[in-house]
């Protein structure tokens, strides 16, 4: 039998058993690892509490901020309406006045913070009204928008503040008569006397167009820009052929010097003093000593201003020329100082082509010849465009054989 080894300090251990005895003595050397402290742990349940209640206060903050910016956009919005009130109504007025519609359809006034403006008319459309008025006025306000309140009516909101109420009554037509069969049919309204004066402006670039307005078999009034490249030429033809002319004298706009505002060279400012008014407004009439007299290109600011238009009619009254005012505004005092001072006058009925299509400046024509029949003559107003020249061919040749008399604007001056 083999015999057994003695056990003792200097027998050889496997290698195996000195590796696990040395993996215990690292163990055994290691420190423990302490058990995580109540106390840390409270530490870090405040800091969390602290931390929630610091975000919940920057959260409140900005809250009370966006709150505190939209109450104060507000009262500039509200401010900024109020101060602009006068402003848009008289757009407004000017819009309705470009449509056509006359004086006597129209009345406003102010009640209660509130712009309140009542039209009637036989061809209101408040679709179209409100179309045109969302147009132009957003394009200018940002704040503004324009919503139909009711079946006849619309609002104009300027943020959140009603500043306008515009009231539209469409007038049904004159009831017909009954005519007894037996008897002599309807009779037609007659036009004798009925005169209508026909002002193209903006002449002198377009020396083509301005032959063809020219050779037209009716008196047309043309209104030339005393600065543009065929001005003269075209007024020396026109005097030749004993036509009458005016002066597209141009005059300040509301928003110069915005882009698009600019009136052209030799107009006429505000700034300026009584004798630059006078002396830029006799080299202006000096260019076409041919004229009648002028009327305004642009001129929505200055002819609202009393100074200067007292300066303008006193050139006039010396000149002998007319004033035809064009009415670009609803505040102008043109005519009613031209009246004052002993300036033939007259104003503008209707613009016929603030838009260029065929179909909307026959209709715009047809209206001018009904505002001749009521009140016994018209003056419209028209553009070198290529469709009203079309229309004016068209339609003229039928409006004599009716009985129209057309004629020069000086004819319906008083």
């Amino acid at each position: 039998m083999r015999k057994l080894r003695k056990t003792g300090t200097n027998v050889k251990r496997p290698a195996s058993s000195k590796k696990r005895a040395s993996l215990a003595k690292k163990r055994q050397s290691r420190p423990r690892r302490r058990s995580s402290h109540p106390q840390g742990r409270k530490k870090l349940f405040v800091i969390s509490i602290i931390a929630g209640i610091a975000l919940l206060l920057i959260i409140l903050a900005i809250f009370h901020y966006a709150q505190q910016h939209e109450r104060f956009r507000a009262i500039s919005i509200r401010r900024s309406c109020t101060q602009r009130q006068s402003e848009i109504t008289t757009m407004i007025l000017g819009l309705l006045f470009k449509e056509g519609y006359s004086h006597q359809e129209l009345v406003w006034r102010t009640h209660g913070g509130e712009t309140i403006i009542s039209l009637k008319s036989r061809r209101a459309r408040t679709k179209k009204i409100q179309h045109a008025l969302a147009t132009i006025l957003g394009s200018r306000y940002r704040h503004l928008k324009v919503v139909q309140g009711g079946r006849n009516e619309l609002y104009i909101y300027c943020g959140e503040i009603l500043t306008h109420k515009l009231a539209i009554l469409r007038l049904k037509g004159r009831k017909e008569v009954r005519v007894i069969p037996s008897r002599v049919g309807k009779k037609k309204p007659s036009t004798k006397g009925v005169k209508v004066a026909i002002v193209i402006d903006d002449i002198g670039y377009n020396l083509h167009i301005a032959r063809e307005l020219l050779n037209l078999p009716v008196p047309i009034t043309l209104s030339i820009f005393p600065y543009a490249p065929h001005a003269r030429e075209i007024a020396r033809e026109a005097q030749e052929k004993k036509h009458v002319i005016l002066m597209h004298l141009p005059m300040e706009p509301e928003g110069y010097p915005e882009k698009g505002k600019d009136p052209g060279p030799g107009a006429l400012y505000v700034k300026m003093s009584v004798e630059e008014i006078k002396k830029q407004l006799e080299t202006d009439l000096n260019r076409i000593p041919w004229v009648c007299g002028i009327n305004n290109h642009m001129g929505s600011r200055f002819t609202c201003d009393m100074k200067g238009m007292r300066a303008v009619m006193e050139v006039l009254k010396e000149r002998g020329k007319i004033f035809l005012d064009s009415r670009t505004i609803a505040g102008t005092v043109g005519y009613k100082l031209a009246k004052k001072f002993g300036v033939p006058t007259a104003s503008r009925d209707i613009f016929l082509d603030n838009v260029r299509d065929v179909k909307k400046i026959k209709k715009q024509l047809d209206h001018l010849v009904a505002i001749a029949k009521r009140k016994g003559s018209a003056i419209g107003i028209g553009h070198p465009h290529r469709a009203t020249v079309i229309v004016l061919k068209k339609l003229i040749p039928e409006y004599m054989r009716s009985g129209i008399t057309f004629v020069y604007i000086n004819a319906l001056t008083r």
